[in-house]
């Protein structure tokens, strides 16, 4: 595992790299490479990091999985939490910050091919 310094991969081969984290943790996106936003990721990576990040109003909207991984909602906060060594499970707080359904009805992606791309 690279070490998570920076808020979102800035190499090609570090990009790859996060791709494969992420689907060796068993996730797999469901949305497209157009509704990612780097920024935000980073924002929230930032934000992760330093302690400002509203842990209880993320919960009123949870990450929200499927019985197999598939993210449903929430793509953001997976791939920020993992960059900022976070376990969204383990997040103390009134409401769990993951959601697992019983059935995905979404078509499921390569990670690879959705996280936004590196300068």
């Amino acid at each position: 595992m690279w070490a998570h310094n920076a808020s979102y991969p800035t190499t090609q081969t570090e990009r790859q790299q996060l791709a494969d984290e992420l689907a060796a943790r068993g996730l797999k996106p469901t949305q497209g490479k157009q509704h990612f936003d780097r920024a935000k990721i980073d924002k929230i990576v930032d934000a992760m990091k330093d302690g400002s990040f509203d842990w209880n109003k993320a919960s009123l909207q949870p990450v929200i999985l499927g019985p197999a991984g598939e993210v449903m909602g929430g793509h953001h906060r997976v791939i920020a939490s993992h960059l900022a060594g976070i376990d969204l499970t383990k997040v103390p707080g009134p409401r769990p910050q993951v959601q697992r359904l019983p059935q995905n009805y979404r078509p499921e992606h390569q990670w690879i091919d959705v996280l936004p791309d590196v300068p």
